[in-house]
């Protein structure tokens, strides 16, 4: 088959694996969660924010109102007693605002003070979302709901038929597992996308960086589902493909949290070289999470609004990280995974 061929099987295997994985449940499942997280989204408000960057300025803010005996020279005297709105006044007559607004939900069912300024609130709000719903519930549920379609596409049955049709064994599993990422593809797009509108409508902060959560999450889930693809080709196991690649998903977190830790103890506690040496290796060659956790964090600049946790700050520290090559030693990580799946499909007699 000459290259044209190639492309036009691949396309059509990609196409019907799509159209396999939209009509399962998983696809439903994943829409209820988009819908409810948009809806969530779409009934945030903020009131009663100011704002705090004026161009290069530094910002200079206090809260509504400071416990007794804090800068009593403000207002004359003790602070005791004081309202919140005289109390705003003499500290805005100083050049120092005051943050009194308020962040709503559920169209103001719920309501919490606001930190700082109404960007704040949108940035923890996508944090929240990408990394908590997306980036852990979703990712999982994709990989859980999607771990039957390569066991069932090799048995011996199925197989046999598609074997059959003038299709190179390579390109059967690669448009398997390229209609499956195109499937979770388009749900991570509409995810990300849609609660990106959202907040974007109802706070009027547009913060692109957002965007970034759909190629750093489908990176993620190809890594593990060519896991899943892998244990598929040996064991022809559904229940295989689920607690592999959620064991593997486990060890990913362990591994690179276990590195960046390892890095940052104290000179009287640090491991043997040849342990680190280990740790490394062990790093680079396992999934990142945790750094694709602190590029998404970086690339919302939320560091100007939360305090970085520490495992971000020792990975970032150290002389190892490299947010390229984070993101490279993934990809190649997902090729030589396929590639042992491809060549264990091809060394099966059907």
């Amino acid at each position: 088959m000459n290259a044209r061929s190639n492309f036009a099987a691949l396309k059509h295997l990609t196409r019907d694996t799509f159209r396999q994985a939209r009509g399962s449940g998983i696809g439903g499942i994943m829409l209820a969660v988009t819908a409810v997280c948009v809806a969530l989204c779409l009934s945030v408000g903020v009131s009663g924010d100011v704002p705090l960057r004026g161009g290069d300025e530094p910002a200079l803010f206090l809260p509504t109102s400071l416990p007794p005996g804090v800068a009593p020279s403000l207002i004359g005297g003790s602070n005791q007693g004081v309202s919140p709105e005289t109390y705003s006044a003499a500290v805005r007559r100083e050049g120092i605002e005051t943050v009194g607004g308020r962040v709503t939900l559920g169209f103001g069912a719920f309501s919490f003070p606001l930190s700082r300024e109404r960007r704040d609130a949108v940035v923890f709000l996508e944090l929240l979302l990408a990394g908590g719903v997306a980036g852990t519930f979703g990712l999982l549920l994709a990989l859980v709901g999607t771990a039957g379609f390569a066991p069932a596409f090799l048995e011996p049955g199925a197989a046999s038929v598609l074997l059959a049709k003038p299709v190179e064994r390579w390109q059967l599993l690669i448009g398997k597992y390229g209609g499956v990422l195109a499937f979770v593809g388009a749900h991570v797009s509409l995810f990300v996308g849609l609660t990106w509108l959202g907040l974007g409508v109802r706070t009027a902060v547009w913060e692109t960086a957002y965007l970034w959560c759909i190629p750093l999450l489908l990176l993620q889930f190809a890594v593990y589902y060519s896991v899943s693809i892998l244990i598929a080709t040996v064991t022809r196991s559904t229940v295989a493909s689920v607690f592999g690649s959620l064991l593997f998903w486990l060890l990913s977190w362990g591994i690179n949290y276990g590195g960046v830790m390892a890095r940052a103890l104290p000179e009287d506690q640090t491991p043997p070289a040849a342990t680190l040496a280990l740790t490394d290796a062990a790093y680079w060659i396992a999934p990142k999470p945790i750094d694709a956790a602190l590029i998404l964090f970086n690339a919302l600049d939320a560091g100007n609004h939360f305090e970085k946790p520490e495992v971000f700050k020792h990975l970032e520290s150290g002389p190892s990280f490299s947010p390229r090559m984070s993101l490279l030693s993934c990809l190649v990580l997902t090729g030589v995974l396929l590639g042992l799946a491809t060549y264990e499909f091809n060394a099966t007699d059907y």
